[in-house]
């Protein structure tokens, strides 16, 4: 791996200069290396995780996923325990899951999102690799993303094992992924709550309008950000009289989408917000799906994670003052009202697959609608759509004679 190469990925303020990155990973391969034959011509970890990163440069997303979680474990891996990535051991992995949920020293490891060269093109010494300590979610995914890195690594023969192997064996365990969904209320309280602050600031019209327009776009197609971020109305497709979103997803895998009569009349309505000639897209149409203030440039998946973090916090409010006498209705909403606090754009996603489940859509059609790999990774929405568990309980008394019969009617 040349420096050219590292450069502009392995720049950090916490390396003094390139060596150290450099000396570390160009040393001979660590106890970790295969006996056996390797299928990569790589003679160091260097050159082992430049093979890897290419194989995904065809597929953007994908590439600068696995580049940012590679770049932050070999600076921890160099800056901390001071071994190169053929070292690692099952309890570096442990602890390098800690330091991501809590990065200390935090002024040398966290700080505001900025480039990371200057305009000169050299390295910015206020760049920092991590803005705070990473969520649960957020772990797991660096956690998946680096045991597919270590999985090729052993696959092809360069190192002996994978010290993330443990986590490979427990990743069945995805009993939160359902939890995370929102309720047709919840998200119709959302929509009510922006539709009130458009009524008291009209100035605020178009930014309000977005919003919604991003969350109904999200819980009709169950989009990716990243997905929402890079197409354009173009994308949709009128075939055989019948509309779909076209989409290249994760994986660089194209599939459609689905555009039910609901959600076509909340995007005539959109565009006609945003001016444009005609009440349905064209063929091969650049405006994009989400655009910014100018109404004619994207915006990114960052931006369209705090809109819609924005928006549910004003749903969130909405539950709060609405007047409630009885006190178990307002209990309902608190609850309400936290879980919107807590909420993000990807329980939008969620809510597309459960109500795709709840409305009868077969689980296959269902995985292909919302491109996922394997099946299994579908199927944590179906129990959600047999809504059968409350009511199997529900004659659990320390009373004899209540019992309720399927329409949870009183018997006796």
């Amino acid at each position: 791996m040349t420096k050219d190469y590292l450069c502009p990925i392995f720049t950090h303020a916490l390396s003094k200069d390139f060596t150290q990155l450099s000396e570390v990973l160009s040393k001979s391969p660590g106890y970790n290396q295969s006996d056996k034959p390797s299928m990569l011509c790589a003679r160091n970890d260097a050159d082992a995780i430049q093979t890897f990163l290419l194989d995904y440069k065809d597929t953007e997303l994908t590439y600068r996923s696995y580049l940012k979680e590679i770049e932050r474990l070999v600076m921890w891996c160099i800056h901390i325990p001071k071994i190169t990535i053929s070292d690692l051991k099952r309890e570096h992995l442990i602890a390098y899951r800690d330091f991501i949920i809590k990065p200390q020293p935090v002024d040398l490891w966290c700080g505001p999102k900025q480039s990371r060269l200057i305009a000169s093109g050299a390295p910015n010494p206020q760049w920092r690799p991590f803005v705070s300590g990473l969520s649960k979610p957020t772990v797991r995914k660096t956690i998946s993303i680096l045991d597919s890195f270590f999985n090729y690594l052993v696959n092809n023969n360069y190192l002996a094992g994978n010290p993330l192997a443990v986590d490979r064996r427990r990743k069945g365990t995805k009993s939160n992924s359902t939890e995370r969904w929102l309720e047709r209320d919840e998200i119709a309280t959302t929509l009510e709550a922006l539709d009130a602050l458009q009524c008291e600031s009209p100035q605020r019209t178009f930014v309000v309008a977005r919003a919604k327009y991003l969350i109904l776009t999200l819980f009709y197609t169950g989009l990716r950000l990243a997905e929402l971020a890079k197409h354009t109305m173009g994308h949709f497709q009128l075939i055989e009289n019948e509309w779909y979103l076209t989409v290249v997803g994760k994986g660089e895998k194209p599939r459609k989408i689905v555009v039910v009569d609901e959600y076509l009349d909340i995007m005539v309505k959109f565009r006609q917000q945003l001016g444009l000639p005609s009440r349905l897209p064209e063929y091969g149409e650049l405006t994009p799906l989400i655009p910014a203030l100018n109404k004619i440039a994207p915006i990114t998946d960052n931006r369209i994670s705090q809109i819609i973090k924005w928006a549910f916090f004003q749903g969130a409010l909405r539950y709060e003052c609405l007047p409630i006498n009885e006190e178990e209705e307002q209990m309902k909403f608190q609850h309400k009202a936290s879980k919107l606090r807590n909420a993000s754009a990807h329980w939008l996603r969620h809510s597309y697959g459960t109500y795709l489940v709840k409305s009868g859509c077969s689980i296959e059609k269902v995985r292909e609608l919302m491109g996922h790999s394997d099946i299994s990774t579908t199927m944590i929405y179906v129990h959600i759509a047999k809504n059968d568990l409350h009511l199997s309980a529900r004659n659990l008394s320390l009373t004899e004679n209540v019992i309720y019969d399927s329409e949870s009617k009183l018997i006796k």
